[in-house]
């Protein structure tokens, strides 16, 4: 009856700190304790702070019920419901007294990821912004870039909707929306987890069941993936088969295979791989243009060729050869045949730099800041239907807004 008495006051003060803007600020003074933890300033993490702090995460679970009761927006109940629950799972498996090592700084690590995540996610809800679109500030479906009209000029902070876990194996993956969904498929969400000898794709109906892990349902590819480098395009799931430089194109709805290509000299298994390593040999991207494929061969001295692919045979329509090594490239993305690549995949403050126009046959030098939030970038690709940016960073799946200009012509 004590500690029932004892919830129900503290589930009180819940609503009253929430109501005064006191919780965002009890949060970010958790936070703070960490930041100070693994900047060396405190040697060791005594057993009463790690008390508060499951204090304090109780605190969290038992704002969701609440948002629950006062009918708040559900995306953003379920996102927060799901970072309480993997910090829950953090600090279960955190020692009660913690030292200098490498193993427990990397928890804690993790820890002060997920926290400032949670973070986020109430910040979001605390300001009672309306945000129809679950993919944050993504522009409308039906005002597609203009194509040879409009320029890339800028970049969002990165939007996190889900978390896979901590496990060394969902670190790396990609996830997806159609860009051109066959009808009745628009809602649904894509992802794969690992690089390495995989062959199972995940889907989920809509963005509700995506981020609460409902009703899942699991395709089994018939071949093993490697990479990151997939993509979803037209009702079918294109993939780099483990060790060959072979792309397969996967019907969703027939579940079977109706092309493949070998491309021809391609590297493959971390041999011209972006700077990630986890053999990203061959990037397969999509955008107003159609399909890519981005890769180097030995002959071409490990230089990015760019091919486009017929969508249907996954035929070499015309291949381009560019000046930039694949190795010292973070990632790549195409927006109206232009391929814009980043700098590295484990730079917080990183940038798009290269890029390379097959509408010309020509390369240009940007300036564009992108910002990695986890610092570990497996995937970026390009949404034309959602004109976003997808990428999974470090097990987490974000989006970013881009924004565009009219185009500047050079005389």
């Amino acid at each position: 009856m004590k500690y029932l008495s004892h919830w129900l006051a503290n589930l009180t003060q819940i609503v009253n700190e929430m109501i005064s803007g006191q919780f965002l600020q009890q949060l970010a003074t958790v936070k703070e304790k960490f930041d100070r933890f693994e900047s060396g300033q405190n040697a060791v993490f005594r057993l009463a702070d790690f008390r508060e702090l499951s204090e304090q995460l109780e605190v969290l679970t038992r704002v969701v019920p609440t948002l629950v009761h006062n009918e708040t927006n559900s995306h953003m109940i379920q996102l927060l419901k799901n970072e309480i629950g993997n910090l829950t799972a953090v600090m279960n498996d955190l020692q009660f007294t913690i030292t200098g090592n490498d193993t427990e700084n990397h928890k804690l690590a993790e820890l002060r990821s997920k926290l400032a995540s949670c973070e986020e996610q109430y910040s979001f809800h605390a300001t009672k912004d309306v945000i129809k679109d679950p993919f944050y500030g993504a522009s409308n479906a039906s005002t597609p870039v203009q194509c040879g009209e409009e320029e890339l000029y800028a970049i969002s902070e990165p939007w996190t909707h889900k978390w896979a876990g901590t496990a060394a194996a969902l670190q790396y993956g990609a996830w997806f929306k159609d860009p051109l969904p066959p009808p009745g498929t628009e809602d649904r969400i894509y992802y794969v987890t690992n690089y390495n000898n995989v062959k199972l794709l995940y889907e989920h109906a809509n963005y509700d069941d995506f981020v609460s892990n409902r009703r899942q349902v699991v395709h089994t590819l018939p071949y093993t993936y490697e990479g990151t480098g997939h993509a979803i395009y037209n009702g079918s799931f294109y993939f780099i088969r483990y060790n060959t430089a072979t792309i397969t194109r996967w019907d969703l709805k027939l579940r079977k295979t109706l092309a493949s290509i070998t491309l021809p000299g391609a590297g493959k298994h971390n041999t011209f791989h972006y700077t990630v390593g986890a053999f990203t040999d061959i990037d397969i991207e999509a955008d107003e243009k159609g399909l890519w494929a981005v890769y180097a061969t030995t002959a071409g001295q490990g230089l990015m060729d760019i091919s486009k692919l017929d969508p249907n045979t996954l035929a070499i329509i015309h291949t381009w050869n560019t000046n930039r090594l694949k190795r010292v490239v973070g990632n790549a993305f195409f927006i109206c045949g232009i391929m814009y690549t980043i700098d590295t995949h484990n730079t917080r403050s990183d940038r798009v730099y290269y890029t390379y126009d097959t509408n010309k046959g020509v390369d240009s030098f940007l300036a564009i800041p992108l910002h990695l939030k986890y610092m570990l970038l497996g995937q970026l690709s390009y949404n034309a239907r959602e004109r976003v940016l997808f990428g999974y960073d470090y097990g987490h799946m974000v989006t970013y807004q881009l924004y565009f200009k009219q185009f500047t012509s050079k005389k």
